[in-house]
């Protein structure tokens, strides 16, 4: 009997301690699941941190063009060419006559194009914007129509031909004579597209063959319809690659080459040319050529 009263008492001691216990447990459960939710709340998620460390990169590189540009038009005057032949302008930079300014103002110019390459690398060119882009360079390579320089303002200056597309002045008497090289067909490579819309102009015709096949294909044309009959025929086309768009800036890649029985002859080039061009209300404007190289 007295065992059994001790046993009891003992109990009734000890449960006020177990009931305590249990609530220390479970207060201590709870603060933990608030911790380990508040921890997790601190822990930002990886692709949000991805996608504003993007954002981000994309605003700091955005805001670098507008700088280098602004900087860049502000060290620029124009050299009129005048309106017998072969009008339009050019873009000079009569202050820079150091060479050390002139390595200076090359160096803007490429990284403007560094830029708009490493943002826009990889994009699709399935757009309006790129097929508008397209006809502008086709156009003026051609010698079918040229674009406005980019400028603050209204834009009003028209740029030159390119390469040796443009009338030349007669030089017996005040008038002009047609491009030596400009033919009746004007043939081009296009690798990222698989169609274009051409220029309207009754002359010369444009000629334009898509894909990464193209090139061959109009290699395999000429043969069968000019070559094969006149080996020494030389088969001269433009091939429009590569061609990066970021935002309303691009950067385009041109060049001609010219082959005789699919063989690249002399320094198998006629030249070329990569363009800075930005879109400015939906027409597309040369900024800048980056770099061009003759024959």
């Amino acid at each position: 009997m007295i065992s059994v009263k001790v046993r009891l008492l003992v109990g009734l001691l000890l449960a006020p301690l177990v009931g305590v216990g249990a609530q220390a447990t479970a207060k201590a459960k709870a603060a933990a699941k608030v911790k380990a939710t508040a921890t997790q709340a601190a822990v930002p998620d990886s692709d949000a941190v991805a996608t504003a460390y993007l954002a981000a990169e994309t605003r700091g590189y955005a805001q670098q063009l507008t700088h280098m540009r602004r900087a860049y038009l502000a060290r620029a005057s124009w050299a009129e060419l005048g309106d017998r032949c072969n009008p339009g302008a050019l873009r000079v930079f009569t202050k820079d006559t150091t060479p050390a300014l002139q390595t200076a103002l090359q160096a803007t110019v490429e990284r403007m194009e560094q830029a708009i390459v490493l943002q826009g690398a990889g994009r699709s060119l399935a757009t309006p914007e790129a097929r508008a882009l397209l006809r502008v360079v086709v156009g003026w390579e051609a010698g079918i129509d040229r674009p406005r320089w980019d400028e603050d303002g209204a834009g009003v200056h028209r740029a030159v031909a390119t390469g040796l597309t443009g009338d030349v002045p007669d030089p017996t008497k005040p008038g002009c004579l047609p491009s030596p090289i400009l033919s009746d067909t004007v043939t081009f490579v296009v690798p990222g597209f698989v169609d274009m819309d051409f220029p309207k102009a009754p002359r010369p015709r444009v000629k334009a063959y898509f894909g990464p096949e193209g090139q061959q294909r109009a290699r395999d044309e000429f043969f069968a319809a000019v070559g094969a009959k006149n080996p020494n025929a030389d088969l001269s086309y433009q091939v429009i690659a590569p061609m990066v768009i970021w935002q309303d800036y691009a950067v385009v890649g041109v060049h001609r080459p010219r082959e005789r029985g699919g063989i690249e002859v002399g320094s198998g080039s006629d030249g070329g040319a990569a363009y800075l061009l930005r879109r400015v209300g939906g027409e597309w404007r040369l900024l800048a050529i980056v770099r061009s190289w003759g024959s």
